[in-house]
């Protein structure tokens, strides 16, 4: 975003199936530099005043392959070092 200044707005939730929503507008996503890939951490106040959604980093493709290779080819050793 090129300027500094905070966009505010006010939003209601809404219902969305079994679940509960807020509204992102276009100016916000585009603010954001989210598409529909991005994954955001929800962190909830522990007073319960507060939710804030922060954009994690984009993994590497090839970090999530490597990952996936190394758990197939030693997977009994990471459940043995998860179980200690």
């Amino acid at each position: 975003m090129s300027s500094t200044k905070a966009l505010k707005d006010e939003t209601k939730m809404f219902k969305a199936g079994n679940s509960w929503g807020f509204r992102v507008t276009s100016k916000d996503k585009k603010a954001l530099g989210a598409s529909e890939d991005t994954i955001f951490e929800k962190i909830i106040d522990p007073n319960g005043d507060k939710i804030t959604f922060k954009k994690l980093d984009a993994v590497d493709p090839s970090l999530d392959s490597f990952m996936d290779d190394f758990y197939q080819k030693h997977g009994d050793l990471m459940k043995e070092l998860e179980d200690k």
